[in-house]
């Protein structure tokens, strides 16, 4: 049985991992994300630990017993040019490859949503990439509409 929990410290190695395996799935769709040597040291010391406790941000884990397979970070941006002065924001949202489609990201993705409308968020933003088409999907099916493009050129 899965069990979708707020993120703990000792959650965070096995959240790095499922980071840097994120990462390689999104290297493998935009060789720009390509990671290098050491970046789940960083990820860790200046992106995950920075939002662990934060009021603004939820880190869930899903959880097999004691092994995780899936991982989300919400984040909520004040943006004061917006009617509301506040969006939720969707940072990352990943389930292992031999856990996929057995409903554990729209489980991970319930959890945030019911976050955000309890803090009052009326709007969520994400990014996905445009060649991951298992992304793309699973937001589309969602009523997630394009809102803009980022568009990018290596030099």
């Amino acid at each position: 049985m899965i069990e979708i929990i707020k993120a703990e410290e000792r959650h965070i190695p096995d959240i790095c991992n499922l980071w840097l395996e994120f990462m390689r799935y999104t290297g493998g769709t935009i060789p720009y994300f390509t990671v290098n040597e050491g970046s789940k040291a960083g990820f860790e010391k200046d992106y995950l630990r920075p939002h662990m406790e934060p009021e603004k941000n939820l880190v869930l884990v899903a959880m097999d017993g004691d092994k995780m397979v899936g991982y989300l970070h919400g984040e909520i941006k004040d943006v004061p040019h917006y009617i509301h002065g506040q969006i939720g924001f969707i940072q990352h949202l990943f389930v292992t490859e031999a856990y996929r489609r057995r409903g554990i990201g729209e489980r991970l993705y319930n959890e945030i949503i019911n976050w955000f409308h309890s803090r009052n968020i009326k709007l969520v933003h994400l990014d996905a990439l445009v060649k991951n088409k298992v992304a793309s999907s699973f937001w589309r099916k969602r009523g997630y509409k394009d809102f803009q493009k980022t568009l990018y050129l290596e030099i």
